[in-house]
């Protein structure tokens, strides 16, 4: 937890704590059911594994007056972890994280199971502060605090997949001299970018380990330490920030509010594990990990990521292959990942996946590892990349933007789209996505022609562009397939694309339409974070 969170929560703690032992007796009226209750001791009962890493964290806690509070949490952790937690109906409910299962006893005689409100967990240094405002079975409110240490005996889980996925790109290590500008390729070891997302698809951490050449992810497994413009073995890059410019880079954690913490000191563990299936799961850990974040946030935080699963590249990559265009009247260079079972007479769906400005058409399958998230679903597809900025000239994908003659729309949707369903076999299934002008582009196609389209999910989308047209006209026509919208709050469009989510509270296309904004700027983290989603998306697109 960062230091000035805990040098501003003390306080607030503090004066929480008060009031809750002084105002409430002070009111009446609305407030004369409610019954308060300090409690002075706490007892830990085991712990119950539950599945997929969560448990049962019991507690009873007493007021040394004949009142007693059971308390069962569910947590991904074997210890209690800072958050607001709500109640389940049951014990028997399907468990959830951040939910509880808790009743009000005196003597003997429960009280009933606590049916609504909300209980919250502070920890400072290592003393927990609980409180809540809870309405128990028997109708009645009761004000519940609880301040003083909790143990917690830390078990082994079952090594399940707790739904964390690990991707591994591999680079050289590359310095700069920043006097000559000169580039140096230091022999014998490479960056291993580690980027691990949440079950959901979100990112969550952030790793370029440096180690010897040539090793597998399994080979990995050791202590790093975060050190800046690391080239030896067993050094991890340290965050590192330029807030004026709103950059950043290197190691990260994302927190629980979603803020990434750039991490710029600190060992982090890599270590592997066998699960029950016999498979290779990786823990990702780290203490007092010191961090600071483009808010001007700084502090320590802790890493336990764990079971995490290594998603590998499947399927057959072809970069820069030309498609000789008689629209545009030359060459077009396009990628193309063919899932793992094509066998050129199998038929698949198609996700065609278009790059931002200034980009080429390697771009998804290069820099956003797009083939690391395939394995990870039912549906295979095969996915299309096709260039769309020629000798310096971005083209929009619209016909002739800037008045430059270049007829990319027709090109796209006439002439590459059928050949390339034709050459590859598509089973008549499509879906468009893309990033920034690519974003523009996929949102541009699916809602001009929603009849050949399955599916839109746009990245940092550029949503207005003069002489490109503007998809704020094109969202008052019905029949637009699902459509996802993802910005970054640090994204220089996130202006924008906050003007298109109110415009589209008004839209017909209201119900088919998602909007999703989350820490992030107008880069490739952000980007590398979309594309498990991405897949996600249209693996539940393809499958009906």
């Amino acid at each position: 937890m960062n230091k000035i969170y805990r040098l501003l929560m003390l306080p607030l703690v503090a004066m929480l704590w008060s009031c809750s032992d002084d105002v409430i007796d002070d009111l009446s009226g609305t407030y004369d059911d409610i019954q308060r209750y300090n409690f002075t001791t706490e007892k830990t009962e085991e712990t119950t594994k539950l599945k997929k890493g969560l448990k049962y964290l019991h507690m009873v806690f007493d007021n040394g007056a004949d009142i007693s509070f059971d308390l069962k949490v569910v947590s991904r952790e074997w210890t209690l972890q800072p958050g607001v937690y709500t109640p389940m109906a049951s014990v028997n409910d399907e468990p959830k994280a951040n939910k509880f299962y808790g009743f009000i006893a005196k003597g003997s005689q429960a009280m009933g199971a606590v049916t609504e409100g909300q209980l919250e967990v502070s920890v400072i240094n290592n003393v927990y502060y609980i409180s809540g405002l809870l309405t128990g079975g028997d109708g009645n409110r009761y004000v519940l605090n609880y301040r003083g240490p909790i143990s917690f005996e830390i078990g082994i889980d079952d090594p399940e997949p707790s739904g964390y996925t690990v991707a591994m790109k591999v680079d050289p290590v590359i310095l700069m001299d920043y006097t000559t500008f000169q580039q140096t390729v230091v022999p014998g070891v490479s960056k291993y970018t580690l980027s691990i997302s949440d079950p959901n698809g979100n990112d969550a951490a952030f790793f370029e380990a440096i180690n010897d050449e040539g090793l597998s992810i399994e080979q990995l497994a050791g202590t790093y330490t975060i050190a800046g413009s690391p080239a030896k073995p067993w050094l991890i890059d340290n965050g590192w920030l330029v807030p004026d410019y709103n950059m950043a880079g290197g190691a990260y954690v994302v927190s629980s509010t979603g803020e990434k913490q750039y991490i710029t000191q600190g060992k982090i563990n890599i270590e592997t594990v066998q699960g029950l299936s016999g498979e290779t799961l990786f823990n990702f850990t780290g203490e007092n990990l010191s961090f600071i974040t483009l808010a001007g946030g700084n502090g320590s935080t802790n890493l336990g990521i764990r079971f995490v699963s290594f998603i590998q590249k499947t399927g057959t990559e072809l970069l820069d292959l030309s498609f000789n265009s008689e629209v545009l009247g030359r060459e077009v260079k396009y990628s193309v990942l063919l899932p793992k079972s094509y066998d050129g007479t199998k038929e698949f769906p198609v996700l065609y996946i278009l790059h931002g400005a200034t980009g080429s058409n390697n771009d998804w399958l290069v820099q956003g590892g797009i083939a690391n998230h395939t394995g990870s679903v039912e549906t295979e597809m095969i996915i299309v990349s096709p260039q769309a900025t020629f000798d310096g000239f971005d083209s929009f994908y619209v016909n002739n933007y800037q008045s430059k003659g270049m007829n990319y729309e027709t090109f796209f949707v006439t002439e590459f789209m059928p050949s390339i369903e034709t050459m590859y076999k598509s089973n008549g299934q499509r879906g468009i996505s893309g990033l920034s002008m690519g974003g523009f582009g996929s949102l541009y196609y699916g809602l001009k022609y929603p009849d050949k389209f399955s599916g839109i999910y746009a990245c940092s989308p550029a949503l207005y562009m003069e002489g490109a047209g503007s998809i704020f006209d094109m969202v008052w026509t019905p029949g637009a397939p699902p459509f996802v919208v993802e910005i970054g709050t640090e994204d220089f469009l996130y202006e924008s694309a906050t003007w298109f989510n109110g415009t589209m509270q008004n839209s017909p296309l209201l119900p088919n339409y998602t909007y999703i904004e989350r820490p992030g700027a107008h880069d490739w983290p952000f980007w590398c974070a979309c594309a498990p989603k991405i897949i996600k998306f249209f693996d539940g697109i393809f499958s009906k």
